[in-house]
């Protein structure tokens, strides 16, 4: 499936995205994806800062984000966004972003803003139940993840990533990854070494 997709024109592929999200028809979706702003960002390129007033959201058509907060001088990975995923600022749209979003690879991301969503929605009324409903799995999703990931192990953290999704071991960096699991470099080295002897003898 990844295949397909990865097979897939820009357009298409936000096409593909959209026409998940249900109860959405066919001339529903043409209409979104013909009104979808698309943009190019080169990797290491900051879509937002810390105190920044958010402004836009996102979602992922290629490439890979990184969200991360920066705690005594070093950088806390908090998320990275892949192909499909959706990220909105985490605050008020009102308040200063806590975070940065950053591009960890060369991507293409759809970008849109509440003006946006609001010109959808008077085209489209039901698109505001559409957007409710994604917001509620978003919700549900990241209540889910912090309750596995915080009565896991380290170990126990990097297994589950490697589970769904371990393209990221290949598309960002390792350091990244151990701030995101909650340990240092050091100790992820340790954990693969670990489980990579097991499997081999």
């Amino acid at each position: 499936m990844r295949e397909f997709y990865n097979n897939l024109k820009p357009k298409e592929k936000i096409r593909a995205l959209i026409s998940k999200f249900r109860p959405l028809n066919p001339e529903e979706v043409d209409l979104i994806v013909e009104k979808t702003v698309v943009k190019n960002f080169k990797k290491g390129e900051i879509l937002l800062r810390e105190g920044q007033i958010p402004k836009n959201c996102y979602m992922v058509v290629e490439g890979c984000v990184r969200e991360y907060l920066i705690k005594d001088g070093e950088e806390k990975s908090i998320a990275f966004y892949t192909e499909s995923e959706t990220f909105t600022p985490q605050s008020e749209q009102s308040k200063p972003s806590k975070f940065y979003w950053e591009c960890a690879e060369d991507s293409i991301l759809t970008v849109s803003s509440k003006n946006y969503e609001e010109e959808l929605q008077d085209i489209l009324p039901r698109l505001e139940l559409v957007f409710r409903q994604i917001a509620i799995d978003k919700i549900n999703l990241a209540k889910a993840q912090w309750s596995e990931f915080i009565s896991s192990s380290p170990e126990e953290r990097y297994l589950n990533l490697q589970k769904t999704k371990p393209y990221l071991f290949d598309r960002v960096p390792h350091h990244q990854i151990a701030s995101y699991l909650g340990m240092k470099p050091q100790s992820l080295s340790r954990i693969r070494k670990r489980i990579s002897d097991a499997k081999n003898s």
